[in-house]
């Protein structure tokens, strides 16, 4: 179930590497999951990417049902939060100056992503989006916003001028804020696919959108839905361990790492605070969290951040998180106070 975009798959039984599993994991809430049926596996293309579900479930929950369920979240998302449908809510709002009524997801979303930026003080910037598409990482139509100039310490962080109206879920576009959640979307509908197994009554998945997972439950034989990581495009150093495997139950995970989309050398994950390809060292960065939403969006504001800050950071939000880093003697990893809880 590996995915192209990523370094992450579903694993089976770990072998001689780094464990991580949940913190506080309670045996009764593991057995209340476990149900005596064979695991079906699924899989797709949305978003760009591919995405990837195992399962165990009742006779009476049918495959086709499933499916349906996760493309309205699919269709949900990208209706909502696409920069390539010239016709989504988003696409709408970067085009037009002035307050937007936006949908509960949309708002969401959005408001979460400006509390990073916030939390990070524009490390993470979800408006650069013209920054982003000018590197060929994105749709053509973003490039046409003026205020997002490519030269080192000009970036606007326009983010900073949205304002948000949580009464009426209004947001309010100042114009030429090209907003980009394709670093928090995906962790956003990962969320809304796992609501819509936990609807159908599925009580043990491992579901996967382009490398972002969550994990509920446990497998038929009672084992955890393991996923091996790799956070790195070079062999660890001779003191880490040859490889993660994450238990995730109940749990979700998102990946940032610039080994993973690169065009002509350059990184497509940039640092809201220049506008400017991410030159930190770090490979990747991995963080652990109850919703994949969080996971997602904080995974790429601590790549931005870079190891020594991220970590602080990660540790002041009691994240769960991983750091690689290239050194010369190979991938060199640092876990947040909250993973180093997790080792097993």
């Amino acid at each position: 179930m590996s995915n192209p975009d990523n370094h992450t798959e579903e694993a089976g039984p770990p072998t001689a590497g780094r464990l991580l599993i949940p913190a506080g994991l309670k045996p009764s809430a593991v057995r209340a999951s476990r149900i005596d049926a064979p695991i079906r596996r699924l899989s797709g293309a949305t978003m760009g990417t591919g995405w990837s579900l195992s399962y165990a479930a009742p006779d009476s929950v049918q495959n086709s049902a499933v499916v349906g369920a996760l493309e309205d979240a699919f269709a949900n998302v990208i209706q909502q939060m696409s920069n390539w449908e010239p016709a989504s809510d988003l696409s709408r709002f970067n085009r037009t100056q002035g307050w937007h009524d936006l949908k509960p997801d949309f708002y969401k979303v959005l408001t979460r992503a400006i509390e990073i930026a916030k939390l990070t003080d524009g490390a993470y910037d979800p408006t650069l989006g013209a920054a982003v598409d000018k590197l060929g990482f994105g749709p053509s139509s973003l490039s046409a916003h003026p205020d997002e100039s490519r030269h080192p310490g000009s970036h606007a962080q326009l983010w900073r001028q949205i304002e948000l109206d949580p009464t009426n879920q209004r947001a309010f576009q100042p114009g030429g804020a090209a907003v980009d959640l394709s670093s928090i979307a995906k962790g956003y509908a990962v969320d809304l696919c796992a609501q819509a197994l936990r609807d159908l009554t599925i009580p043990s998945f491992l579901m996967e959108i382009g490398g972002e997972f969550v994990g509920q439950g446990v497998k038929p034989d009672g084992h955890p839905w393991w996923v091996l990581l790799e956070l790195s495009d070079i062999a660890p150093a001779p003191s880490e361990p040859p490889h993660t495997d994450i238990a995730l139950v109940n749990l979700a995970l998102a990946t940032s790492g610039d080994f993973i989309r690169r065009r002509d050398g350059v990184s497509h994950l940039l640092d809201g605070r220049t506008g400017e390809p991410v030159t930190n060292g770090l490979s990747g960065v991995v963080v652990m969290h109850a919703h994949c939403i969080d996971a997602d969006g904080w995974a790429t504001a601590l790549f931005a951040l870079g190891e020594r800050d991220g970590l602080a950071m990660a540790d002041a939000q009691d994240l769960a998180a991983i750091f690689s880093t290239r050194t010369p003697e190979g991938a060199h990893s640092s876990l947040s106070a909250s993973a180093q809880k997790m080792l097993g």
